[in-house]
């Protein structure tokens, strides 16, 4: 009698690609403005300046591209009566060293302007670029607004909000 028998032979091979590990980047800004405004100009006249300064920081591991924008958060329109100039130096607030002209009120146009046009990062203004890696990136921006002399400015005023974002390219 034939009997029949069932055998299960298999050839079998493994490798392995052992430890794989993952990491985000980080993008990182601060500001050294200590949660105060830059301005507080009362009782403006025709002519009169305000000029302020902030560091911004970037710190972040990755290569981003930052920018600055706008928004008029109170006020009754005198942003339409504020000459605008956004600089950004190469030292710091006290040294401020070469400055890159970011918004220009002959160019650009004025306070009422930039808030208008530079809304959020995508059309924001500037091109900062520091590098990633961790490490302290330090820039200051010099922000200047001159009244207009212009009749209809009296009595009016506005808030401002000035954002700085980074974005990683």
């Amino acid at each position: 009698v034939y009997k029949r028998q069932a055998t299960n032979a298999a050839f079998s091979a493994q490798t392995d690609n052992a430890g794989n590990a993952f990491a985000a980047g980080t993008v990182a800004l601060s500001d050294n403005d200590g949660g105060s405004a830059l301005f507080a100009v009362t009782e403006m006249v025709p002519g009169q300046s305000a000029q302020g300064c902030i560091e911004v920081t970037y710190s972040g591991s990755l290569d981003p591209e930052v920018r600055v924008f706008g928004a008029a958060t109170a006020g009754d329109g005198l942003e339409g009566y504020l000459d605008l100039t956004i600089e950004r130096g190469d030292g710091d607030c006290t040294t401020f060293g070469n400055s890159t002209a970011v918004w220009t009120n002959g160019t650009d146009g004025d306070l009422g302007a930039f808030v208008a046009a530079a809304t959020d990062y995508a059309n924001g203004a500037d091109n900062w670029q520091p590098t990633g890696g961790g490490a302290n990136d330090v820039v200051p921006y010099r922000i200047t607004v001159q009244l207009q002399d212009h009749t209809n400015a009296q009595g009016l005023s506005t808030t401002i909000t000035f954002t700085w974002e980074a974005q990683n390219l």
